[in-house]
């Protein structure tokens, strides 16, 4: 029998503490926000004063003497594991930077993200994957002792690490990464090709040559903005009066530095928005979810537009627009469907953005230059009548099926972005920043197998340019 392909993946579940391991968690989130900002503060200093760079190392050993001082002994009764962890990803938060694919790290406040992280001892057994049966895993860490998971799914491969963090609605979650994860065999897909279409008011539209599909947009946040309105508002009116009592103007924004009181009026405020926001957040998931699944189950090749999601929303000054930008989550989806298609094995292939999609005839090829935002649209050559989304899904699917034969109008080659899943094909040149791959031509064929790509020796990897503007007007966009 051959051996299926081991990939990476993670594993999050909720997570259920004790009220000891909950007051243990609330002093690990403020220690690591703490040794966060300290790691910083020392590294800004050492370099502006000394010109060193001080890596994880030697502010380990530095924090090392910090918990020895009479001021921050509280730091040595909490587990040591976590705040290695924050060293850790400051060295790669200033790797980021170096490299220009982050920018600068910041001091984290109050509201930042609560989260701590533990690596697992391959030594010792430290987590009760459950059976196959079991609803509950159980994972054992230092200074928190036996923590209750709500298990999900099979925690299969070697278990690395576990990152616990609670929103705020205060609930908490797990995530578990896993490496030699056993690849799942999936099912034969029954289409080749699907061309998507991804927009705000459906989410997809489908076309596989055939037949025209289209799911639409969760809206989630849209269908509880009322009610997060309302929310909103009584949490206005509870901060102003806060205001007044503290002797400040609630028409003018909090004094830097001024710490304001909350009574449990405003704390349930808190508390109600949280998980109306929490609530949004798992309709939308589950929406993304399940499209994904669906299609990366269907076809082998998946064609999808290169959707530059965060100039779409700057694109247009209103804000509704740009709210519904976010809520229908397109880099999100786009992620989702990638990181898929690598484990099943498929084709996936992202058009340029600026190929006309939504302007070209799918019946004979006319590019109407004259189009803005109308759904419906007649061709002027032919006099075709289509649906701005069900023509921009034909187009894409013909477009990714030129592609892989090599035959692209724009280009005889295609990018392809290879990793240890699988390749990736791309029309034209990618952006310097995204491409991991070379240039290769393309095999006049139909039909492209992804399977792991071998690594190429660094002198062939030779950097891409982004084309040039008379070769990719801005007249011919395919996005509204």
């Amino acid at each position: 029998m051959e051996k299926l392909p081991e990939i990476e993946r993670a594993y999050r579940m909720r997570c259920y503490p004790t009220a000891r391991q909950r007051r243990v968690l609330a002093r690990l989130f403020g220690a690591s926000r703490f040794v966060w900002n300290w790691a910083l503060e020392r590294r800004r200093s050492a370099y502006r004063c000394e010109k060193t760079r001080l890596n994880w190392v030697a502010l380990s050993q530095e924090f090392t003497q910090l918990r020895r001082l009479p001021e921050t002994r509280w730091l040595s009764e909490l587990p040591r594991e976590p705040f290695n962890q924050v060293l850790r990803d400051l060295e790669k938060a200033y790797e980021n930077f170096f490299a220009r694919r982050a920018r600068h790290p910041r001091f984290h406040g109050r509201r930042h993200r609560r989260s701590v992280r533990f690596t697992l001892d391959q030594r010792r057994r430290q987590l009760e994957r459950g059976g196959d049966e079991g609803r509950w895993a159980y994972v054992t860490l230092p200074g928190l002792g036996r923590v209750k998971l709500r298990r999900t799914e099979t925690l299969e491969g070697r278990l690395r690490s576990v990152s616990l963090s609670c929103d705020g609605a205060g609930r908490y979650f797990a995530a578990i990464t896993a490496d030699r994860v056993p690849q799942q065999a999936w099912s034969a897909p029954r289409t080749h090709a699907v061309g998507v279409d991804m927009g705000l008011s459906a989410l997809a539209v489908v076309h596989d040559g055939q037949r025209i599909g289209r799911t639409p947009a969760p809206k989630a946040l849209a269908a509880k903005l009322i009610r997060l309105r309302r929310y909103q508002r009584r949490q206005r009116r509870q901060l102003a009066a806060q205001m007044r009592t503290q002797g400040l103007d609630p028409r003018q924004r909090c004094p830097k530095g001024v710490r304001l009181g909350l009574s449990r009026r405003r704390a349930r405020s808190r508390e109600r928005i949280a998980r109306l926001h929490g609530c949004i957040r798992q309709v939308r998931a589950h929406a993304l979810h399940q499209l994904s699944t669906t299609l990366v189950r269907r076809a082998e090749v998946i064609v999808l537009e290169d959707l530059r999601v965060k100039a779409m929303a700057r694109g247009m000054g209103r804000r509704a627009f740009r709210r519904s930008v976010a809520d229908a989550a397109l880099g999100e989806l786009s992620r989702q469907i990638e990181y898929k298609a690598g484990w099943a094995g498929r084709t996936l292939i992202r058009v340029d953005a600026f190929y006309p999609s939504s302007k070209r005839c799918s019946e004979c090829g006319h590019i109407h230059a004259g189009l803005r935002l109308e759904r419906h649209w007649e061709c002027p050559a032919c006099g075709a009548r289509h649906d701005r989304d069900e023509n921009a899904a034909k187009n894409l699917r013909r477009e990714g099926l030129r592609i892989l034969a090599g035959s692209s109008p724009a280009t005889g080659k295609r990018r392809v972005r290879e990793t240890a899943r699988g390749a990736v094909a791309y029309r034209g040149q990618r952006p310097e920043r995204e491409v991991r791959g070379v240039d290769c031509v393309a095999e006049p064929a139909l039909w492209v197998t992804t399977a792991p790509c071998q690594p190429h020796p660094m002198m062939n990897r030779e950097p891409a340019r982004r084309p040039a503007r008379a070769e990719t007007p801005r007249a011919l966009s395919g996005t509204a």
